[in-house]
């Protein structure tokens, strides 16, 4: 029926839609006084099957569905990076939807649905597919971010996602209807080979315009990033998570696969052009940081100025710069989640997300303390957490290709944030708590704790196998341009 489907090749993203649809079933068949969250215990164990899976496809390379359909190294890493941070996430939704009673199962669903999303877009290779599979991710993303119904932010924030969404996709489109005028073709290496062998014509170069300004948007680059402060307020705190991990990585995976290879060969022509983004997109985010009373709000405008850092690799368009995007995310997977599982936490006992309510959270509760801090210090870079080597690859790949100018603003920013880093730390260690009560810790909740914590010491201290891995995902894929 299907004769030019190779089925290996997409096997993880089948068997997540047959977990998503046996949930569904699931959720229809189970009485609606069932007690136990059986969504959810089925969801951690089918991702902890999904894992499992995920390391028997290290040896798969191809593509299939009349190449539009990829699987290479940097689809492999990535994917194991959206199940990763989907372990988190579930975790998260399960504490924090715990009143909402049976609207949770319906948040579990949209998670499966945003990861087959995300999963598709690590293996595109045509932009009809790249733009259907970030529809799939982005839509569950707006239903979720407005899910709280009675809530007035969050309603606010989803219409500006929403809103601002549609803008991006419409940008993407179109910019897609020009490249397909000038290469005939919406296969990725078609219009690579056409990049390889033309100049860029003012049509080519308003179809990069457009369609940067979609990726923008994904990855929250200025000055595409109007809707960050207001969605990572508004939203539920296991989406703002989902959105700073896994749609900033999906956003840096287009990136990665068309500004560093099907476009490759214009990097001349942009290459300053997102080097100076870069600079303004981590400036502007570390300053306006600085006069944040909201948490989550300061994770957002840390999340702009984490865009403007990883900027930097797409800036020097060689290997490096790629490896150095992978490897960055990578410590900000754990780094970042082990700042909103704190906030989880936080959120649920006190019911605030305001900075000054951290006041002597060390006094309340050790854990919590401790993990939001070494979450900061590895944002911030300071040695030897993953954060700092995470820098230090990008401001390499940045100097080795001429640079020098970007390296040290990036060097000036990063002084800047460590500074209102560490006034939360303050808040945390030094001020006195307005509440003496001790705040709860799950045995879930610490576990997983524990594991971010290991993982942003671990990634810093012993980076040399964590670095192979995104070297790896970058050599198997033909940037013949890169060096």
């Amino acid at each position: 029926m299907f004769p030019d489907i190779n089925w290996s090749l997409i096997s993880l993203e089948t068997l997540i839609g047959i977990t998503l649809v046996s949930l569904v079933i699931v959720d229809i068949a189970l009485p609606k006084d069932v007690k136990r969250d059986w969504v959810g215990i089925l969801s951690f164990a089918a991702l902890l099957g999904l894992i499992i899976f995920w390391f028997t496809q290290n040896s798969l390379n191809g593509v299939t569905f009349s190449g539009m359909f990829v699987m290479d190294s940097l689809a492999w890493f990535f994917k194991a990076f959206f199940l990763i941070a989907m372990i988190f996430v579930f975790a998260m939704t399960k504490a924090f939807f715990k009143s909402l009673g049976e609207r949770r199962n319906e948040f579990y669903l949209l998670l499966w649905l945003a990861l087959i999303g995300m999963c598709l877009v690590a293996s595109s290779a045509d932009f009809l597919m790249m733009f259907i599979a970030i529809e799939i991710m982005t839509i569950s993303l707006y239903v979720m971010t407005a899910y709280l119904k009675s809530d007035a932010l969050s309603i606010e924030a989803g219409m500006k996602y929403l809103i601002l969404g549609a803008l991006a996709s419409g940008f993407f489109l179109y910019g897609i209807s020009f490249l397909y005028g000038a290469a005939h073709s919406t296969h990725f290496s078609v219009i690579q080979d056409y990049v390889g062998s033309h100049n860029m014509m003012p049509m080519t170069l308003f179809a990069l315009v457009l369609i940067f300004a979609a990726v923008g948007f994904k990855i929250a680059a200025v000055p595409f990033h109007m809707w960050v402060a207001d969605v990572y307020q508004g939203a539920p705190t296991p989406v703002t998570a989902l959105l700073s991990v896994g749609s900033k990585a999906a956003g840096f995976i287009v990136l990665i696969r068309l500004f560093l290879g099907v476009f490759g060969g214009w990097h001349l022509q942009w290459g300053l052009v997102l080097a100076i983004l870069s600079a303004i997109t981590m400036t502007y985010g570390n300053l306006v940081a600085m006069y944040q009373t909201n948490i989550k709000r300061l994770l957002g405008y840390s999340s702009i100025s984490h865009a403007g850092y990883l900027l930097m690799g797409a800036a020097a368009g060689t290997a490096l710069g790629a490896s150095a995007i992978n490897f960055y995310l990578l410590g900000y997977l754990f780094t970042n989640l082990a700042a909103f599982l704190v906030i989880i936490v936080f959120s649920i006992a006190t019911k605030s997300d305001e900075i000054a309510d951290y006041a002597g959270l060390v006094s309340r509760s050790g854990i919590l303390a401790w993990t939001m801090l070494l979450a900061l210090v590895s944002l911030a870079g300071i040695p030897p957490l993953a954060g700092f080597f995470g820098k230090f690859t990008l401001l390499m790949a940045v100097i080795k290709s001429g640079y020098v100018w970007l390296a040290l603003i990036a060097a000036v920013n990063i002084v800047i944030s460590t500074y209102y880093y560490l006034v939360v730390v303050k808040r945390m260690f030094v001020d006195r708590a307005h509440q003496s009560s001790a705040i709860e810790v799950s045995p879930v909740m610490r576990l997983l704790l524990i594991t971010t914590i290991l993982g942003i010491v671990i990634i810093g201290i012993f980076q040399g196998p964590f670095l192979d891995a995104a070297i790896s995902a970058v050599q198997g894929m033909n940037f013949s341009h890169l060096n």
